[in-house]
């Protein structure tokens, strides 16, 4: 089950990914116009007037910001939480946090305050993926039901899912927060459907901006707000660098959770949908390997063998030990970095 519901997933974004010339980043109000103008490589960003962006630009104490740049890639998402354990043990401060795909849902919820133990319960239970996509054998069954619908006038978005279930649990464990009520500056990416623009959400209900980041096409119907209509954020932006930048960080620290390209036997490409999995993989390296260049530290936990989508609880646990395994190893790079600007960093491991 697992495989084959990755393949669909693959089958359905593979293709579908194109580098864009420029991004483009906007903040909006749910339901409400443009807050901002766009921006491009080429042109400076339009400064925001929504709250969470005004929070961003202020100084920590005096310091350079700490930013956080979350990449998406579904299930893998686990390892985000073993990053996120490591810099609590190191004591290394954070002040804001952008998200694409599922690394907007595990940074919302960290700027919401939830315990990192409890959002890596999350995962070990297997929660996030059993709300993202419930029952996937039975709504691929009913899909006929909806297409018989359209014949006579129903026209929803195109997609498997609406996301009504994910939303109303993101809703009862975040208390329906706005993002305006997080305990600091929180972006959800998201890709605007008809301008193919890179966009960041930093106001209104959390629920619908995490819904709108993670709506994979094919799998998840887009979420229209106002008069915008987004889908997943990874489709050209995946390790969010530019927008953490913009939002006010200084220093970014950016993870990448994609498998990483690795040498492979070419009878592995016979297999049924290998093609597909293995130019998302290409696709999704070629934007990552440009963040990485921007980014101030990049963490990249090896993630290789867990699915888009998995139903697997030890995926979950094998993705927070990636992802505690790889901050160790930026650890000391992170910390050098960090003392050169001056930034003053508590007690926490020896940094080598």
């Amino acid at each position: 089950m697992n495989k084959s519901l990755s393949m669909v997933l693959a089958l359905l974004l593979a293709g579908l990914v194109n580098v864009p010339a420029t991004f483009a980043e906007t903040t909006e109000d749910n339901g409400a116009p443009d807050a901002t103008e766009a921006s491009s490589a080429e042109v400076s960003p339009a400064a925001t007037s929504t709250s969470s962006a005004t929070k961003a630009t202020k100084r920590i104490s005096g310091r350079p910001r700490i930013g956080l740049a979350l990449g998406g890639g579904g299930s893998r998402g686990a390892a985000h939480v073993g990053v996120l354990k490591v810099l609590k043990e190191e004591n290394i401060p954070v002040d804001l946090v952008v998200g694409t795909s599922i690394g907007s849902v595990v940074g919302g919820y960290y700027a919401a305050g939830t315990p990192i133990e409890k959002i890596e319960q999350l995962f070990i239970n297997d929660r996030f993926t059993k709300e993202f996509t419930p029952m996937p054998y039975v709504r691929l069954a009913t899909e006929p039901l909806e297409i018989m619908a359209r014949v006579v006038g129903y026209k929803p978005y195109d997609g498997l899912y609406r996301g009504w279930k994910f939303k109303g649990y993101v809703r009862k464990t975040l208390s329906e927060k706005n993002i305006e009520q997080l305990g600091m500056p929180y972006g959800a990416v998201v890709t605007d459907v008809v301008t193919g623009e890179s966009c960041r959400l930093t106001s209104g209900d959390i629920a619908v901006a995490m819904a709108a980041s993670t709506a994979v096409p094919g799998l998840k119907k887009p979420v229209q707000i106002g008069p915008k209509l987004y889908c997943d954020g990874g489709l050209i932006n995946n390790v969010p660098v530019n927008h953490a930048r913009e939002m006010g960080a200084d220093f970014v620290i950016a993870v990448d959770i994609d498998e990483k390209l690795k040498d492979t036997p070419l009878d592995k490409f016979r297999g049924l949908g290998s093609m597909a999995r293995q130019a998302l993989k290409i696709q999704l390296a070629t934007f990552d390997s440009h963040n990485a260049k921007t980014a101030d530290v990049y963490i990249h936990p090896d993630t290789t063998g867990i699915s888009l989508v998995s139903f697997k609880k030890s995926d979950g646990q094998k993705g927070i030990e990636a992802g505690i395994a790889a901050a160790r190893a930026a650890m000391p790079e992170l910390k050098r970095k960090l003392t050169s600007m001056g930034i003053a960093l508590k007690p926490g491991s020896v940094t080598q």
